[in-house]
């Protein structure tokens, strides 16, 4: 009788452990998916565009002496300009996901030097939560390396932009907040919008002077992709956009140095490119048409719904441990639909910066 109940007791003791210990799992495993799950380089199907020449390009903007990238190449200031944010926030993972060892380097600096660099309105492109608000920016000087100046571009939380509605790109970082809050919905609204600013050529927004910028096309395919992830139907009504800007952004890269020029205009029917190659406009094309990021905003969704799913994974945790009660020990089955649902849950491990994963399915919708 005493082994008995002893054997019972144990048998508890166990349970109550392995429901601890799923319990946490299931709460903490969301945490524990950081930005870093879009490194994986997704596809390499990218008409007429080189992903060598831009990991070049990105390589040969890096500055050594302050182990981050400036802005650009020709035009003065920025080509003597290092910019926290965007620019570096943004290029390390394109480095890592073009598979550079310099997105490591570039990484360390910016959770070192500037705790992660973040600045409340790019991050949505790494799956990372912004302010419901946007906010007009304000660069602020951090020092000087050599003969470059190091900006760190910020929010001034005490100026709203109330008319975030009329730029393409706010559109866009709106669209992916949303989606990332769990609302597909609100993320097509959006989304829609966006369409209306097409003009044929590119996005005529509040911004445009006569001038496209690239950036706009390359944040629609990031939309575009994120939403189809998401499981919207909706965009396919617009994938002649989808096209269009794939086709601009291919114009636009350097045939020699392999770089995103910033700008075009249309000249009697025609995308003439101009402007200067530079980090931002580069990092957003290759996190837009190569990373899985934008797979992702709609997935990491969880990370910030935990309240909805609490009682889902308790009552999970309850059964598993149950099983274990009255079984002694969870079954092959039980375990392998654990395994299974702690993957739905957390996704993929992070990836190491420089891991360039599977081929991945090709950007053209179809």
């Amino acid at each position: 009788m005493y082994l008995k109940l002893r054997g019972t007791m144990w048998r508890c003791r166990s349970a109550l452990l392995m429901l601890s210990m799923i319990v946490l799992t299931l709460l903490l495993a969301p945490s524990l998916v950081g930005d870093d799950t879009g490194w994986e380089k997704t596809s390499n199907y990218i008409p007429l565009l080189s992903d060598e020449k831009l990991r070049s390009f990105l390589e040969k903007q890096y500055v050594p002496q302050a182990g981050l990238l400036r802005a650009a190449t020709m035009v003065s200031p920025d080509n003597t300009t290092i910019y926290v944010a965007n620019d570096n926030v943004l290029a390390a993972r394109a480095l890592a996901v073009l598979g550079s060892p310099l997105a490591e380097n570039v990484m360390r600096i910016l959770y070192n030097n500037f705790s992660g660099g973040w600045n409340g309105k790019i991050d949505i492109l790494l799956c990372k939560d912004i302010p419901d608000k946007f906010y007009k920016p304000e660069k602020e000087v951090m020092g000087r390396i050599d003969s470059y100046i190091i900006v760190y571009e910020k929010m001034n939380t005490s100026v709203v932009i109330t008319d975030w509605y009329d730029y393409a790109d706010l559109l866009v970082y709106h669209a992916l907040d949303k989606l990332l809050q769990g609302s597909r919905s609100e993320a097509e609204k959006a989304f829609l919008n966006l369409t209306r600013m097409w003009d044929g050529y590119g996005f005529r927004d509040k911004a445009f002077n006569g001038v496209y910028a690239v950036y706009k096309c390359a944040l629609f395919v990031y939309l575009y992709r994120a939403l189809e992830a998401a499981g919207s139907t909706i965009i396919y009504d617009y994938q002649d956009i989808y096209d269009k800007c794939l086709e601009i952004i291919a114009k636009a890269q350097d045939p020699i140095k392999g770089g995103i020029h910033t700008d075009y205009r249309v000249v009697n029917g025609k995308i003439v490119i101009q402007g200067d190659m530079n980090t931002e406009t580069t990092s957003i094309v290759v996190l837009a048409l190569y990373s899985n990021y934008p797979e992702w905003i709609c997935l990491n969704t969880i990370r910030y719904d935990n309240d909805m799913l609490l009682l889902p994974k308790i009552m999970i945790a309850i059964l598993l441990a149950t099983s274990l009660f009255f079984k002694k020990k969870i079954s092959r089955y039980a375990r392998k639909h654990y395994q299974l649902l702690i993957s739905i849950i957390a996704g993929p491990p992070g990836f190491e910066p420089g891991v360039s994963g599977s081929e991945g399915r090709r950007l053209s919708p179809g």
